[in-house]
Order: structure tokens, then C-alpha cells, then sequence
């Protein structure tokens, strides 16, 4: 019995650790990822699906090849005003979000966001949304201002689940990993429980070297031929 449930404890352990990988990997944080063009009266317009529940940001990316004080003040992400002064923003947008047809939301670029998730690039953030795994999105953003002097840093309009929501289901891999462990840990202990009983019941029951001898003499006594 010890056998049989430490061998449980261990499969069931390693399953649900393989599971939780494989399922992980089929999460689409960023479903959304296009180049755009800033010049003003474009507008770029993306349908996609979440696989994952949370917290999404919309955002316009830039590469960090444009030295870093323009890029921050173009970006409008620069704490300190002063630093800006002759660099207007270039960032201006409005967004609709729909879903099977109808509006569930709309903002611009001037409200106040979350932060943007950390990446290598420099990141604006002009809207933010709760999405639902399983549904079907329609994004529209509209450039309401010019934004050409950002073309150089390749920028990219991005849909991409938040920080915030990336820890939550960070804290749940750390659950999955904790209880795994302990399946595994307390499969393994029955096993060495159940092996060391085997052993010791082995023991008890194969006769001692002294035993052995009188029963091969009972033995050689009663098959000895009569004179």
C-alpha cells in the first residue's frame, strides 16, 4: 500500500508541474504586436483573441535608438518637464475597443495609465482594459498627433497583458511548483518507508548462518543411506 501511494504521489507530482508548463507555454501575453505609422489621421485596427485573463495595456513602443532625453520627451514619459522644453510629445491617440460588434471602451493618449510593462524599448501607455479569456477583440487607434520624429525608433502599437497580471500568475506558478514538491517529496519518503520495511521483514525471516547449518545436518540425517 505504502508503494502504491508513494508511486501516486510522485506521478500525480510530476503531472501536475508538466501540465502547468505545458499550459503556461500556450498563454499569449502580448496578442497584439504591429508596426505604426504616427502621422496624424492614421488609424490601425487589430482583431485578436485572449487566451488569458488580466489586466491588458494598450501601448506604443519605441526603440532606444534615438538618443534617450529626446526619446523620453518625444515618448512623454519624462519625469522632469524641464528637460523638455523645446521637445514637444509626439505621442497622440484615441482608441476604441469593441467586442462581437459592440463598444465596451474608448480613451486617448492624455489620461493617466498604469505604468508599462518592462521591456528593453520605451513604452506609452494610451489605454488599458480588462480582458476575458476565450473573447474576440476589435481594437482602433487613431494619430491625432504628428509623431514623425519617432519613425527613426521603429515604433509598435502593442497589446500586452500588465505587470500586475504577470505577477499574479507568477504567484500561481510558484503554488503549482510548491505543491508538486510536496507530492513529490512525500511520494518519495512512502517509497523509502516502504523499501526499509521490505527489507527488515526480509530480514527477519531468512534464517541465521547457525540455522542454516543444523537444517543441511537434519537434512544429510535423514536422506543418509541405512548400512
Amino acid at each position: 500500500m505504502k508503494t502504491k501511494t508513494g508511486l501516486g504521489l510522485v506521478v500525480l507530482g510530476i503531472g501536475v508541474f508538466v501540465a502547468w508548463k505545458l499550459w503556461t507555454k500556450t498563454r499569449n501575453e502580448m496578442p497584439v504586436n504591429v508596426p505604426v505609422s504616427l502621422f496624424p489621421g492614421q488609424a490601425v485596427t487589430s482583431q485578436f483573441r485572449l487566451n488569458l485573463d488580466g489586466l491588458y495595456l494598450i501601448e506604443i513602443e519605441a526603440e532606444r535608438n534615438i538618443p534617450p532625453e529626446t526619446l523620453h520627451c518625444l515618448m512623454g514619459v519624462e519625469a522632469d518637464a524641464a528637460q523638455c522644453k523645446d521637445i514637444a510629445p509626439a505621442i497622440g491617440a484615441t482608441w476604441i475597443l469593441s467586442r462581437g460588434g459592440h463598444e465596451i471602451g474608448r480613451g486617448t493618449s492624455l489620461e493617466s495609465h498604469t505604468a508599462p510593462v518592462q521591456t528593453g524599448n520605451v513604452a506609452r501607455v494610451i489605454g488599458e482594459f480588462p480582458g476575458t479569456a476565450g473573447q474576440d477583440y476589435r481594437l482602433e487607434v487613431a494619430i491625432t498627433a504628428d509623431g514623425r520624429r519617432l519613425q527613426p525608433a521603429h515604433p509598435r502599437l502593442r497589446v500586452v497583458i500588465s505587470s500586475l497580471a504577470k505577477t499574479d500568475f507568477q504567484s500561481a506558478s510558484v503554488l503549482i511548483f510548491s505543491i508538486s514538491f510536496v507530492c513529490i517529496l512525500f511520494g518519495v519518503i512512502l517509497l523509502g518507508i516502504a523499501f526499509y520495511v521490505r527489507r527488515a521483514i526480509a530480514g527477519r525471516t531468512q534464517p541465521n548462518g547457525k540455522a542454516r547449518e543444523l537444517e543441511k545436518a537434519r537434512v544429510r540425517h535423514i536422506t543418509k543411506p541405512c548400512d
